[in-house]
């Protein structure tokens, strides 16, 4: 797919359910820069973040995103025709779609058109979810939310479930951004019995610093820091890997500034001395696939099947409600 410029109107308006106003981001933008630490959803919300954010997902560099689509297309067809009574798919942190897309495609080829809730923490992302999935849908509904807040992702449910069962995904390891540890149990929480849960993770090894520190990553990395004026002549990005307990391991990154920065966030003036580390918001990778399946067990579900990519290097799984 061509690179869609973030805000480009390319179909009809869709209903969205705004769970989080714009200017509650903008006073999380405010406090995160205050507090020198950057999480994970401010990283999709300014303009020069979505766009750094659909072009990382094209590139070949990028090895999660790659992987994830391939062992998706190995997966869709079989997951289809288990899910042959689902009425909505419901894509937590769904981003720009692609991955969610392979899925819905998958689904009206059998001739079983589902709804299509979108859920994310960008309104240009919804958009750019939503207009990728429309010519394989029944119907699409965005919902803007904060995926942290435990009523945010109940009324999210509430919304997906209609007659039907859901088939709830969280796809190209984003379950590492939500806490792989505790997001199983919460999603479980609003679940029926007869819903689904589609998830994958990245499996850790020496390489996976690579797909992390080139160009293209780097370029999304810098996405928050250039849409307040911070450039690569204010500093350097440095990323690393650590182990963080339980088979889990960390991609970090840090901005350090090389001299004093004033910065503005809406109305505030931000100074970060010379030297004083921004951190942002790390990616969570697995020791082994078991790693991740045994969490989301751990959290109330039962796994029914597990594809891997060709390099062993990444897992999807599929669970139900136990």
């Amino acid at each position: 797919m061509a690179s869609t410029p973030a805000g480009t109107a390319t179909a009809s308006p869709f209903p969205t359910l705004i769970l989080l106003r714009e200017q509650d981001i903008l006073a999380n933008l405010r406090k995160a820069f205050a507090e020198r630490y950057l999480p994970e959803q401010l990283f999709y919300w300014l303009p020069s973040s979505v766009q750094a954010w659909v072009d990382l997902c094209q590139s070949k560099e990028y090895k999660n995103a790659s992987r994830a689509l391939e062992v998706l297309n190995l997966a869709a067809p079989e997951i289809a025709q288990r899910s042959s009574d689902f009425g909505t798919l419901c894509g937590i942190g769904c981003g720009e779609g692609g991955k969610d897309r392979i899925l819905l495609e998958a689904f009206s080829r059998r001739g079983h058109r589902l709804n299509f809730v979108a859920a994310d923490f960008s309104q240009a992302l919804l958009e750019l979810a939503i207009d990728q999935a429309r010519d394989s849908i029944v119907s699409a509904t965005g919902v803007k939310l904060d995926v942290f807040s435990d009523s945010h992702l109940e009324q999210t449910s509430r919304l997906a479930h209609t007659n039907s069962p859901v088939l709830f995904t969280v796809l190209g390891n984003t379950l590492g951004a939500f806490d792989p540890q505790l997001f199983p149990a919460r999603l479980r929480r609003v679940c029926d019995e007869q819903d689904r849960f589609l998830f994958d993770g990245e499996i850790f090894n020496e390489t996976t610093l690579g797909g992390y520190d080139n160009p293209t990553n780097r370029r999304f990395a810098w996405g928050p820091l250039n849409g307040v004026g911070i450039t690569e002549y204010d500093g350097r990005l440095e990323f690393s890997t650590e182990p963080i307990g339980n088979g889990l391991f960390a991609v970090t990154k840090h901005f350090l500034p090389t001299l004093p920065l004033q910065i503005t966030v809406g109305s505030d003036q931000i100074e970060i001395p010379a030297g004083e580390k921004l951190r942002m918001s790390s990616s969570i990778k697995y020791r082994n696939d078991q790693t991740l399946l045994k969490m989301v067990e751990a959290g109330g579900f039962k796994v029914e099947g597990k594809w891997m990519s060709k390099d062993g290097n990444f897992v999807l799984g599929y669970a139900r409600s136990s």
